[in-house]
């Protein structure tokens, strides 16, 4: 997917390389898990000099229609986490960018990848947060779950809120493509990874290389530096 690939290096949970798409730059950088370790790379990553970020990764689905191995593109998070509240009040949308959005369907119709829209909350916890049954919290762990599925929303993951809210404060464009590991709704579960998230990967390359393009890039940010 990436031509030239090499890794600059790795501090923590931060781990970040370059590599080229058909000639234009791309920056792969690991977030770690949650907020505000998303916090940092975002904001370093913007220090940099990067203009677009594209969060992808994992969720669990909410709905029933959203089936596991589902590749989805968000288009916003509903306020919830307490990096994002830093970053914007709770009145300010937390949504993906209309260009990024764009891309990411004409390139998912380009490749022949089904790709859902969906709207996401995300949790500033792994387990009782999402609704997973811990010993003797069995009814917390079932009442946060039919809270997250009291927000209206298709599914959760742990870092797009954050994604949004610091590329808005920042000047950033930011999207976010999630492969749904699971359903919440229905019990299901995906059992081998490695399909759905190779499609994810392939938009993420062909759009990030789309979006790199000097017709695609915010003017104050024409300087050759990566997506």
């Amino acid at each position: 997917m990436l031509s030239d690939f090499s890794v600059l290096g790795q501090r923590r949970e931060f781990r970040i390389g370059t590599g080229q798409v058909a000639g234009v730059p791309v920056a792969v950088c690991s977030t770690g898990i949650g907020g505000p370790s998303t916090e940092i790379a975002v904001v370093e990553l913007a220090r940099l000099g990067v203009h677009t970020v594209l969060r992808v990764g994992g969720m669990g689905a909410l709905r029933d229609w959203v089936r596991p191995g589902s590749v989805c593109a968000v288009t916003h998070a509903v306020p919830r986490t307490g990096a994002a509240a830093v970053y914007a009040r709770d009145s300010e949308p937390r949504t993906a960018d209309p260009e990024v959005l764009d891309v990411l369907r004409a390139e998912a119709t380009a490749l022949g990848t089904e790709l859902a829209r969906i709207t996401v909350a995300s949790s500033d916890t792994y387990y009782l947060g999402q609704g997973r049954p811990l010993p003797g919290l069995e009814a917390a762990s079932a009442a946060h779950l039919a809270a997250l599925r009291g927000l209206d929303v298709d599914g959760i993951d742990m870092e797009t809120e954050t994604v949004f809210s610091v590329a808005r404060a920042l000047g950033l464009r930011a999207g976010a493509l999630l492969v749904a590991h699971a359903n919440r709704a229905t019990d299901a579960w995906l059992e081998d990874y490695e399909p759905a998230q190779l499609a994810m990967l392939r938009l993420a390359a062909r759009s990030a290389h789309r979006l790199g393009q000097p017709a695609q890039v915010p003017p104050a940010r024409r300087d050759g530096a990566p997506a």
